[in-house]
């Protein structure tokens, strides 16, 4: 096992046997991820005036005190309202050994419904960023940007990395991997990778429905996050038929999905992480969930010739116009300590490793 990377399953378990991780539920062993952990919603939870950080040494509740509205029990099922900021307390809680650390994103099925989710800790003035040897309450910041939710105590909607100094493979090791197993497909054929800082990924705009867009405009029932396969998409997002000149136009705010033209492929070795959006390629964000676990697109033995990535796509700045290969974001692989004990998609119930074009979130009926 290397001393530096990111924790496969195997070590998050071990973190939770030696108290590193804990809950006052229990961590249920379908929590942990090939090499990541779902977090979990406990029945303390506030509406709050609005979104922000504790500075150097404040805590959270220091902020709930001075900031929050009213309080709210998930102890029962309770409808958060879209934009509105609400601030929940995980039920897991940390006390990492020195130099362990911990980065969080959205779940794929919640970033999907555009649901904004982001963990705060005490004394520490950044999003989603747990530093190394941290002690202490996990809180997570909800805001609901298309739908109202419904959420109670147990529920889970983003999901956490542990690592060791994250190790990325950049430059000439990333052409070197791309050359020994293939990590990008398109049209079923590999495509080599040049050295750089992650593969490039594309808009596909030339399927039949090119995408999603959601009916912001109305107000539908709450989705509830206990309601797997039960919501009609209808009611929720429209459909995009795929453009007859090859350009799309994007609302300023509206959210949209889409999905690459590329299919992507991660060895066990390795996870991978969707950057940012590069404001030098269109004022947008791309994503929500920007994790993927090792075996995403690569199956058991590596079988498996990729799969897309689903983009959550929101204009900030402007109004915009896409068209089909326009590069969109860029994944970057980076090093787990030791392959994990199990991969997404094979012996890990999945949602989304056989998905193909701009699938929508697992709580939606198949169309």
């Amino acid at each position: 096992m290397s001393s530096h990377g990111t924790f496969p399953s195997q070590e998050i378990a071990r973190l939770i046997k030696d108290g590193a991780i804990a809950s006052a539920a229990g961590i249920a062993p379908e929590q942990i991820q090939p090499s990541s952990l779902d977090l979990t919603l406990s029945v303390e939870a506030y509406s709050m005036t609005g979104s922000l950080l504790p500075l150097g040494g404040e805590k959270v509740r220091d902020l709930i005190e001075r900031f929050a509205r009213y309080p709210i029990s998930l102890r029962e099922p309770a409808v958060l309202v879209r934009d509105n900021v609400y601030l929940v307390r995980l039920r897991e809680s940390l006390k990492l050994p020195q130099g362990v650390a911990a980065y969080a994103n959205n779940k794929s099925s919640t970033g999907r419904i555009d649901l904004q989710t982001r963990v705060i800790c005490d004394k520490n003035p950044r999003y989603d960023r747990v530093p190394e040897g941290y002690e202490g309450e996990l809180w997570l910041e909800i805001i609901p940007k298309s739908f109202d939710v419904k959420v109670r105590a147990g529920d889970s909607v983003n999901q956490t990395i542990f690592y060791s100094e994250r190790t990325f493979v950049l430059g000439n090791d990333l052409a070197r991997l791309s050359r020994k197993t293939p990590l990008m497909f398109a049209a079923g054929e590999a495509v080599p990778q040049p050295a750089g800082d992650g593969l490039l990924m594309t808009l596909d705009l030339e399927q039949d429905i090119v995408g999603y867009v959601a009916k912001k405009s109305l107000k539908p029932k709450p989705i509830d996050l206990a309601a797997i396969g039960k919501h009609d998409p209808e009611d929720y997002f429209e459909p995009i038929k795929r453009p007859k000149d090859g350009a799309l136009f994007l609302s300023q705010n509206a959210f949209y999905i889409f999905s690459t033209y590329e299919y992507i492929s991660v060895p066990p070795d390795f996870a991978v992480e969707m950057l940012p959006y590069d404001t030098s390629a269109g004022e947008f964000r791309a994503h929500y969930a920007g994790f993927f676990d090792p075996g995403f697109g690569y199956g058991a033995k590596g079988e498996v010739k990729g799969t897309p990535a689903v983009l959550e796509v929101r204009p900030y700045e402007d109004d915009l116009i896409v068209r089909h290969r326009q590069p969109v974001c860029k994944m970057a692989y980076e090093r787990l300590t030791a392959p994990p004990d199990k991969l997404y998609g094979v012996g890990v119930k999945s949602n989304y490793a056989q998905q193909r074009g701009p699938r929508l979130s697992k709580f939606f009926k198949p169309a």
